[in-house]
């Protein structure tokens, strides 16, 4: 098995102290109270595919030798071996620290098992936008934040960076870092149907039709006062379904960093690891029929799906941190809070337009490049 021989990460740590201590107190509220792991096993029904198989042309990556070196390799074997794009050190250092971070982690790559759903984590469903949104000015220094122009949808919450002068097409990746949720449902409720909830990174579906992403989701189910619960990693290029990572073990309390990128206008690729467990998979697919990436956009996002066609409930996740949300494009570093050009959204959910309209859930920014999720009011709908 690929099992990375490096040392544990040491570089920038200063920069990254407060970022992790949320993900420390995130994984100790969702090791609180969560459900047993024999509880977590079965997918919900009415989320799995029936009938023929109709998978997006999925590769799963080559294997890398057990004394394969991630650092010293060239683009071309980091490509091979399905590892992410390498960022200059130089002009990208924080970048590049996370990038380390990640293919240095000892780890186990496996061969994915994919079993496809009836689930779409698609574009944004916008509902309002204020006024006309503060730009990033073109050219400022890095870890200068903007004010994010805040919208509401009503199945994202997290923030979106969009830039029209670097439209992100050509080599773009995007990468964050969070700890698996507990899965439930809200106090005092026990619905009998499942609840969902998605945590992912993902180019495009801000204004376009279009998302490349890939991510975990946090299903609950509560029947007769017992929750059971599902964990699961996945991929997407909507308007294609979701496609599950069966063997990739996920449970609440790990700490989980996804990577996409795109290869071309309709080869999208995604890089999963699991940090707690050690165990990553790495897989390239196609694009859907009459689909390219648009690159209007990169987003850190918590979303409510459509199941079977409907927006489903959104699982009461108690906190979710997202960290090191990096994105690049050419030179350029893109996070939440700092950009060198283009606009930053802060994103809320709602369960509906006008002045009744509950936040479903909604994120907190912290620094530059950490998110906090969290539910205003109950998430129930």
């Amino acid at each position: 098995m690929f099992q990375n021989t490096h040392g544990p990460f040491s570089a920038r740590v200063a920069s990254y102290s407060f970022a992790t201590s949320l993900l420390a107190l995130a994984a100790a509220v969702a090791l609180c109270g969560a459900p047993s792991p024999a509880a977590a096993q079965d997918a919900p029904r009415e989320s799995r595919e029936t009938g023929p198989s109709h998978h997006p042309m999925a590769r799963a990556h080559a294997k890398p030798p057990a004394d394969f070196d991630p650092l010293s390799a060239s683009d071309g074997t980091l490509a091979q071996f399905g590892f992410p794009p390498r960022p200059d050190a130089v002009t990208q250092p924080d970048r590049y620290a996370v990038w380390k971070k990640m293919v240095t982690a000892p780890q186990q790559r496996l061969a994915p098992a994919l079993e496809h759903t009836t689930i779409h984590n698609g574009r944004a469903h916008m509902l309002s936008q204020g006024d006309a949104p503060p730009r990033i000015a073109n050219g400022a220094a890095p870890g200068v934040a903007s004010e994010a122009a805040k919208v509401t949808t009503v199945n994202w919450s997290g923030y979106a960076v969009v830039d029209a002068r670097n439209p992100f097409k050509s080599g773009t990746t995007v990468y964050g870092e969070w700890v698996v949720p507990v899965a439930q449902q809200a106090a005092g409720t026990c619905t009998g149907t499942w609840a969902y909830s998605s945590a992912w990174v993902g180019i495009d579906g801000f204004t376009s039709s279009d998302v490349l992403q890939a991510g975990i989701e946090v299903d609950a189910l509560c029947r007769y006062g017992s929750t059971t619960a599902f964990y699961s990693a996945w991929y997407e290029w909507f308007p294609d379904v979701e496609t599950r990572i069966r063997n990739l073990q996920i449970s609440p309390g790990n700490v989980i960093g996804v990577e996409v990128w795109n290869s071309g206008p309709t080869v999208g690729n995604a890089y999963i690891v699991n940090y707690t467990t050690r165990q990553s998979v790495s897989l390239q697919f196609n694009a859907p029929p009459r689909t390219s990436l648009v690159g209007d956009s990169v987003e850190w996002v918590v979303e409510r799906p459509q199941v079977n066609g409907s927006f489903a409930a959104l699982t009461h996740y108690v906190a979710a941190p997202f960290n090191f949300c990096h994105a690049a494009a050419g030179s350029g570093t893109y996070t939440p809070g700092a950009s060198p050009s283009g606009t930053a959204y802060s994103i809320d959910m709602v369960d509906g337009s006008g002045a009744g309209a509950t936040v479903l859930s909604s994120p907190n920014l912290y620094g530059t490049a950490a998110l906090w999720f969290y539910e205003p009011g109950p998430a129930v709908q």
